[in-house]
């Protein structure tokens, strides 16, 4: 038998589910439109740097904003891509176009991870 205040709860837990499949349903469509135009501002110079800026910064932004993953993974995911993109377009280390591409993608990254519980508090008080 369910007490009136295991009710409570699991009416309130329901509420923050159903919040929170509301807010991913908005995100997947605001992440992959935000990761685009992150790329084509910060992708190095060709047309590989672009399409695998888009990918690397999409799935980050998925995987920060959505699944919740650790924000140090995904950090040092895009640290090793910047560091592969950027030799790859230059032939050799461009610190400050590294700095610009990784710093970019990673900022957007950090927003993400850190203002998703923010989002999730703020619609449940609505």
């Amino acid at each position: 038998m369910v007490s009136p205040d295991q009710q409570k709860m699991f009416e309130v837990l329901e509420k923050q589910r159903l919040h929170q499949f509301r807010v991913d349903r908005v995100l997947k469509i605001v992440l992959p439109i935000v990761g685009f135009l992150l790329s084509v501002m910060c992708a190095n110079l060709n047309r590989l740097s672009l399409i695998f800026t888009i990918v690397i910064s999409i799935i980050a932004l998925w995987m920060v904003g959505i699944k919740r993953q650790a924000l140090w993974i995904w950090t040092t995911v895009v640290a090793l891509y910047c560091l592969l993109d950027n030799f790859y377009s230059f032939g050799s280390f461009d610190l400050k176009r590294y700095l610009y591409q990784f710093g970019s993608i990673t900022t957007f990254i950090w927003i993400m991870g850190i203002g998703r519980p923010y989002i999730d508090r703020w619609l449940m008080k609505d």
